[in-house]
């Protein structure tokens, strides 16, 4: 991990918060990345709130792309990530967690 920045180096590109990403206005969006952001907002509920909506929500799975590889998104957090999973069973935990910009082709198959 680099720690300082060379002058004329170019700043990278700022990571997108899920809450941010969430919260963005939208007017046109694809019906995947719609059903993600439905489904992330879900994941983002305090942990009382998801419990009321656990029946509902049990059976419904997010995949998206992420380095090339099809990933299943477990959860967001309120460090701003979102968990990906190349295990297409598993429904917690994860492998990776990356800011929401970095994934794409959101949709609820893998």
């Amino acid at each position: 991990m680099q720690l300082t920045k060379r002058i004329g180096d170019p700043d990278p590109a700022p990571a997108t918060h899920v809450d941010d990403w969430l919260d963005g206005v939208v007017m046109k969006c694809s019906p995947g990345e719609a059903y993600a952001r439905w489904w992330l907002e879900q994941a983002r509920f305090p942990a009382w709130k998801q419990m009321i909506y656990r029946p509902l929500m049990i059976d419904r799975e997010l995949f998206c792309s992420h380095g090339g590889k099809r990933m299943r998104c477990t959860g967001a957090s309120r460090m701003g990530d979102v968990w990906l999973t190349s295990n297409h069973m598993q429904s917690t935990g994860y492998e990776l967690r990356v800011m929401v910009d970095a994934c794409s082709d959101w949709s609820p198959a893998a």
